[in-house]
C-alpha cells in the first residue's frame, strides 16, 4: 500500500507541466527568501537584503508582469544569461550590491525591461555591449558609481531610452556620438569631472531634451566652454546651476549669467577660431590685479552684515554648503528611511533635500513644517502612496518637486496647496489614474510638468488653467484621444508637449487633436503620434493619414462650436479664429464648475471643429494659383493680339 502511494506521488510530480514547475519554484522563492505581492496587475518581487550572490538559478513568475527588487545584496558580478529566466520583468533594481562587472549578455532575456537601476555600486566602465538585449529600456540609473569611461556605441541600440542618470561618477568626457539614435528627455550629469561639453557629437544629438542637470562639475569657463554657453542660450529647457571652477576671476559664477566675452576675453566679435592658450592665461587674472601695484580684495559683503548660519545636519545624511552664509544641500539618498520625521537633528535653513531611494510610504501633514526654506524637494523612487492634505502648504519657496517613481494613484484638488512658487513638477512613473479638476490651477508659476508613464485615460476641463507651462509630457499613458476644448487650448503657443506611446484611436474623435497639431507650430509636439486603432490605421503616423481616411463620413463630424479664449497669443484655435489672451484668474474661476472633458467619445464629438475634407487647404491653394496664372496669361494674350491688330491696320493704311 505504501509503495503504491509513493508511486502515485512520483507520477503526479513528473506529470507537472513546465509552467506548473516554474510556478512552484517561484512560489518557493517568494515564501522562503523574498516577499511577493501583486498590485495593480504588477507582481512585485522584493528580494532586498537577502544575501543573493546570483539569481540565475531562480525564475520570475510566468505570465506575470513583474518588478524585481534586488537592492542590498552581494551581486558583485553579473554573469552571461544572469536574467534569462526573467522575461516578464519590466523594472529591475540592482542598487547597493557592490557590483563591479557586467559581462556581455548579462541582460539577455529582458526584452520587456523598461527601467534599470544600477546606482550605488562599484562600476568603473560602461562597455559597448554592457546593455545588450535591452532594446525596450526607457529609464537607466547609474549614479553613485566610479564610472570614468563610456565606450563608443554603448547606448546606440537603446533607441527608446528617455531618462539617463549618470550623476556622481568620475566622467571627464563623453565619447563622440554617444547619444546618436537616442531620444533622451532627461539627462543627469551632476557631480562628475566635466570641464567642458562639445556641441558636435554630443549636444547636437539631444535636440528633444527637456531637462539636463550639469551641477557640481569643475567647469573651466574659458573659450572651450563657448559651445556649451551658445547651446544653453538657444534652449528654453530647465538647466541646473552651472558654476565656474576656473579661471579664478570667474570662480563661483553661473555660466548662464556670463557673456561670451567673459569666457573668452581675447576673442574678437564674429571670430570663430579659438585664441591661443596664452589668452586663457591672460584672462585668468583677477579683476583687482594691476601691474605694478596690489589692490586688496574687498571681503564679501555678506560677511559684514550677518554671522554664519549654524550647520545642523541629520545624522543619517550628508550635508554640503558653498560657504558659511548659504543654505544647506542635504543628501539623504538610500538611507533606509521610512518616515521623514526620522531626520534628526532638524536642519537649519535647508535649501535642497534629497530623499530618493528610501522606503517612504506616507507623507504626513507635519513632516515638512520645519522645511519652509526648501527650494528643491526630491521624493522620487520611494513607495509613496498617500500624501496627506496640506503636506506641502508650508513650502512657499519650493521651485522643484520630484514625486516620480512612486505609487501615487490620484491627484486631489488640494494636493499642491501652498506651492505658489513651484516651477518644475515631476510625477512620471506612478500609477496615476485620476486628476481632480483645478489640481494645478494654484500653480501659477508652473513651467514644466511630467505626467508620463502613468495610467491616465482622461483629463478634467481647464486642467492647465492658471499655469504657464512650457513643457508637458503625457507620454506612455492610456489616452485614446485628447479633447482640444478645455484642455489643449489652455496651453501656451510656446508649449512643448510629448504625446507618444499612447493607444491613440484614429477615428472621428481624434480629428480635433489632429487639426490642433497641424495648426500649431512644428515645435509644439516633440514626437510623432502613432495610431493604435482601428486595425487599418495601426502603426501609421496620425499626420500621414488624410482626414477622409480617419473620418470618412462628413456628416459624422459635429458642427463647429465657438472656441473659448486661451492664453496662447499667436496660436490659432480649433475653429481657425485667433485665440485671445486670458488671465490666469479667469481661467481659475471658469474651472470651478468643470468636470472631466473626455467623459465619452460621443460627448467629445461636440468639441471637434468643423472639417472640409472635400476641399483641403493643401489642394485649394495650388488650384487658386493655377487659376490666377491662367487668367493672367489670358489677359496678356488679349493685350498682345489687340496691339498686333492695331499695327496691322496702320500698316494697311
Amino acid at each position: 500500500m505504501l509503495s503504491g502511494v509513493l508511486f502515485l506521488s512520483v507520477l503526479s510530480v513528473t506529470s507537472l507541466t513546465p509552467s506548473e514547475k516554474q510556478s512552484r519554484k517561484t512560489t518557493q522563492i517568494c515564501k522562503s527568501r523574498c516577499s511577493c505581492e501583486e498590485r495593480e496587475n504588477i507582481f512585485n518581487i522584493n528580494c532586498e537584503n537577502k544575501g543573493f550572490t546570483t539569481v540565475s538559478k531562480f525564475q520570475a513568475p510566468p505570465n506575470k508582469i513583474s518588478q524585481l527588487f534586488l537592492n542590498g545584496n552581494f551581486l558583485s558580478r553579473l554573469s552571461t544569461n544572469e536574467f534569462v529566466s526573467y522575461g516578464n520583468v519590466i523594472s529591475l533594481y540592482l542598487g547597493n550590491n557592490g557590483l563591479q562587472e557586467i559581462r556581455t549578455g548579462a541582460f539577455n532575456g529582458l526584452r520587456f525591461l523598461k527601467r534599470l537601476s544600477l546606482n550605488n555600486n562599484n562600476l568603473e566602465v560602461i562597455k559597448k555591449d554592457t546593455f545588450s538585449g535591452l532594446e525596450s529600456l526607457e529609464y537607466l540609473q547609474a549614479d553613485h558609481n566610479y564610472i570614468s569611461a563610456i565606450e563608443r556605441g554603448a547606448l546606440i541600440k537603446l533607441n527608446k531610452l528617455k531618462v539617463l542618470i549618470l550623476s556622481d561618477n568620475l566622467l571627464l568626457s563623453l565619447p563622440p556620438n554617444i547619444f546618436l539614435f537616442v531620444i533622451l528627455t532627461h539627462l543627469d550629469l551632476r557631480g562628475n569631472r566635466f570641464k567642458m561639453l562639445p556641441f558636435a557629437g554630443v549636444l547636437h544629438h539631444i535636440g528633444g531634451i527637456m531637462e539636463i542637470q550639469l551641477e557640481k562639475n569643475p567647469w573651466d569657463c574659458t573659450c572651450d566652454l563657448i559651445p556649451l554657453k551658445s547651446w544653453l542660450d538657444t534652449i528654453s529647457i530647465f538647466v541646473g546651476d552651472i558654476v565656474c571652477e576656473t579661471p579664478f576671476r570667474l570662480h563661483g559664477k553661473n555660466i548662464t549669467q556670463l557673456r561670451k566675452q567673459d569666457l573668452c576675453p581675447c576673442r574678437k566679435a564674429g571670430e570663430h577660431v579659438h585664441p591661443p592658450s596664452d589668452c586663457h592665461f591672460q584672462g585668468a587674472l583677477s579683476p583687482t590685479y594691476h601691474p605694478g601695484r596690489i589692490t586688496p580684495t574687498r571681503p564679501p559683503k555678506a560677511s559684514q552684515t550677518r554671522s554664519p548660519v549654524p550647520m545642523l545636519c541629520p545624522s543619517v545624511c550628508v550635508c554640503r554648503t558653498r560657504n558659511p552664509h548659504s543654505s544647506l544641500n542635504i543628501n539623504c539618498q538610500e538611507r533606509n528611511l521610512h518616515n521623514i520625521s526620522e531626520l534628526n537633528p532638524k536642519p537649519s535653513y535647508p535649501k535642497k533635500l534629497h530623499l530618493t531611494g528610501n522606503y517612504l510610504q506616507v507623507i504626513y501633514r507635519t513632516d515638512l513644517t520645519e522645511y519652509s526654506s526648501l527650494e528643491l524637494l526630491h521624493l522620487g523612487n520611494n513607495r509613496i502612496a498617500v500624501i496627506q492634505e496640506g503636506a506641502f502648504e508650508n513650502l512657499t519657496k519650493l521651485r522643484r518637486l520630484y514625486l516620480n517613481g512612486n505609487y501615487i494613484e490620484s491627484l486631489s484638488q488640494s494636493l499642491f496647496a501652498g506651492l505658489q512658487s513651484l516651477q518644475y513638477l515631476y510625477l512620471e512613473y506612478n500609477i496615476i489614474k485620476d486628476i481632480s479638476p483645478q489640481t494645478f490651477n494654484a500653480l501659477h508659476n508652473l513651467q514644466l510638468l511630467f505626467l508620463n508613464n502613468n495610467r491616465l485615460r482622461s483629463l478634467p476641463d481647464n486642467v492647465f488653467g492658471g499655469t504657464i507651462l512650457t513643457i508637458l509630457n503625457l507620454g506612455n499613458n492610456h489616452f485614446s484621444y485628447l479633447p482640444v476644448r478645455g484642455v489643449l487650448d489652455q496651453l501656451s503657443a510656446f508649449i512643448q508637449i510629448d504625446l507618444q506611446e499612447n493607444p491613440w484611436d484614429c477615428t472621428c474623435d481624434i480629428m480635433a487633436l489632429k487639426n490642433w497639431v497641424e495648426l500649431s507650430s512644428t515645435s509644439v509636439v516633440n514626437n510623432e503620434i502613432t495610431c493604435n486603432s482601428p486595425s487599418k490605421h495601426a502603426g501609421h503616423l496620425l499626420r500621414s493619414l488624410r482626414n477622409e481616411a480617419i473620418c470618412p463620413e462628413p456628416s459624422e463630424v459635429p458642427p463647429q462650436q465657438n472656441p473659448t479664449p486661451t492664453k496662447a497669443p499667436t496660436l490659432m484655435g480649433p475653429a481657425t479664429e485667433p485665440i485671445t489672451p486670458s488671465s490666469s484668474s479667469s481661467s481659475s474661476s471658469s474651472s470651478s464648475s468643470s468636470s472631466f472633458s473626455s467623459v465619452s467619445p460621443t460627448e467629445s464629438k461636440m468639441h471637434t471643429p468643423e472639417l472640409h475634407p472635400e476641399v483641403p487647404l493643401s489642394v485649394l491653394i495650388p488650384c487658386l494659383f493655377v487659376v490666377f496664372t491662367c487668367l493672367a496669361s489670358f489677359v496678356v494674350l488679349v493685350f498682345v493680339r489687340k496691339h498686333l491688330w492695331i499695327n496691322l491696320r496702320r500698316a494697311a493704311a
